[in-house]
């Protein structure tokens, strides 16, 4: 019961997040009313939460006590949407960017060592970062690499994809 009231928290969390779409409010705005109205979500998922750990035959339960004890080391985290309004509330958009990295990934059994797959993840996630941005990957990696290449003071910041000027 208190794992489906934890469910429909969720659900208004993004019921108001496409409310804030539909007002087509600020980050700032955004922010505010996170505060406002999803912090006591939070709160209330958090208090049910806690509650689930202390019941003993809720944790008896592999899947919950692993969903609760998974909650509880990621609260930190979790709050982080009511500190940025631009921050989306799901990962489903990095998650359905990074599948098609993580497949190439698995059928490249012999890509040479631990760093060389570490390294390859990084340029595909800033590929599809690119492509999430609508900017040609082939025009950002050569600003990037003329950028670092010609020692060109750029503010870091500014070479992410998400933040990339040409003019840099």
């Amino acid at each position: 019961r208190t794992a489906m009231e934890i469910i429909d928290s969720i659900g208004d969390m993004f019921m108001n997040e496409d409310l804030f779409r539909t007002m087509k409010l600020s980050g700032e705005q955004i922010k505010g009313k996170r505060r406002q109205l999803t912090g006591p979500i939070l709160e209330s998922i958090h208090h049910k939460v806690v509650m689930m750990m202390q019941d003993a035959k809720i944790m008896a339960n592999e899947l919950m006590r692993k969903a609760v004890n998974y909650t509880l080391n990621q609260w930190k985290s979790l709050r982080n949407i009511l500190k940025d309004g631009a921050a989306e509330i799901s990962n489903n958009l990095c998650e359905q960017r990074m599948k098609p990295v993580k497949l190439l990934l698995k059928n490249c059994m012999n890509i040479g060592s631990e760093d060389a797959a570490e390294n390859s993840a990084f340029i595909f996630s800033l590929i599809e970062s690119c492509k999430l941005n609508g900017i040609d990957p082939q025009d950002y990696l050569k600003h990037l690499f003329e950028c670092i290449l010609h020692g060109k003071d750029c503010d870091k910041k500014t070479l992410l994809p998400c933040f990339y000027k040409p003019e840099c």
